[in-house]
């Protein structure tokens, strides 16, 4: 059953983006060569994202000469939603960065360092991009109270490092300039088993991601995501969806603040919804350069107690 599962999801990963449009390319396609710079084209960017292309060709990267890079840097970092806008064509974009996890369960501690939370980014054509994303190792902490056999409370403490899995998709544009509505995107990927037994799924995880922005004013930007995954957990597969909600509002030309929910529902098989509120500020040291900041509480006790990150975005 889980080899069917497997092969059915690579080849949902492999002919969604192409399915749509057959041979033809989508109708906004010349709206985005020739449309101005848009501050929704970036979930949290207030003067615009750069995913528009040129007026050349918008077949394969490796043909044509590479759109030009005009607005502002769109990461999916540091937030939980992914961004709506696309790397430009024939550009590429990395992300990474470091994230500390802090939760408390009954009388177990857990810390956990992940790093380098590599994301790579391209855009192979006006209106595809291709995406691979691995958080790299997750070194973990983990302390138990427990009452030894002469009744003294003790702190025994052991490790769980190893490294996670790989996830490759590619996005695609859905809803571009239209007037009074959002942008929205569409992402197909898969999760791949390739880190350790601890840390993986141990299967393929299909997922589909909904991204979107909407520019109130010239300040602040809403946008948030809609996703559904079928996880394995421990006590088997089970579907799982979610959404994220947030604001960002520009306090400098070259900063902005964002406050975000995340709603997992449900956060584990055998297990309650999680939610997650986060926030912090994003500095654009130049247009293809950023770096960010996030600090996360769980509001329940699903959700982690506490999450920090530091990271960057870097385009060209």
């Amino acid at each position: 059953m889980k080899h069917r599962i497997v092969w059915a999801s690579c080849l949902f990963l492999l002919i969604a983006p192409f399915v749509a449009f057959g041979d033809e390319r989508p109708d906004w396609s010349d709206d985005l060569r020739a449309a101005p710079a848009d501050p929704q084209d970036d979930p949290m960017s207030l003067q615009g994202s750069g995913t528009q292309t040129s007026s050349g060709s918008s077949g394969f990267w490796i043909f044509p000469e590479p759109a030009p890079l005009e607005g502002r840097i769109a990461t999916d970092r540091p937030a939980f939603s992914d961004t709506a806008a696309l790397v430009p064509r024939g550009r590429f974009q990395i992300e990474g960065g470091y994230q500390f996890t802090y939760d408390r369960e009954s009388k177990r501690r857990i810390r956990d360092h992940t790093f380098p939370e590599l994301a790579f980014r391209t855009g192979l054509t006006d209106w595809l991009e291709f995406r691979a994303k691995w958080n790299g190792a997750s070194l973990t902490e983990l302390q138990d109270q427990i009452t030894s056999r002469g009744g003294r409370r003790v702190t025994k403490e052991w490790h769980d490092d190893s490294g996670t899995d790989l996830n490759l998709g590619f996005k695609m544009p859905v809803l571009r300039d239209k007037e009074g509505l959002p942008n929205v995107s569409v992402i197909t990927s898969l999760n791949v088993p390739t880190g350790g037994d601890t840390k993986s799924a141990n299967n393929v995880v299909p997922e589909v991601k909904f991204p979107w922005n909407y520019a109130i004013t010239n300040e602040f930007t809403a946008y948030g995501s809609y996703f559904a995954r079928v996880n394995d957990g421990s006590n088997g597969q089970f579907f799982q969806n979610g959404v994220t909600l947030a604001g960002a509002y520009q306090v400098h030309d070259r900063v902005k603040l964002y406050l975000e929910y995340l709603g997992l529902y449900p956060g584990n098989r055998s297990e309650d919804c999680a939610h997650i509120l986060s926030g912090g500020p994003i500095i654009f040291l130049t247009d293809n350069l950023s770096m960010d900041l996030r600090a996360s509480v769980g509001l329940n006790e699903q959700a982690p107690d506490f999450q920090c990150s530091v990271g960057f975005g870097i385009r060209f």
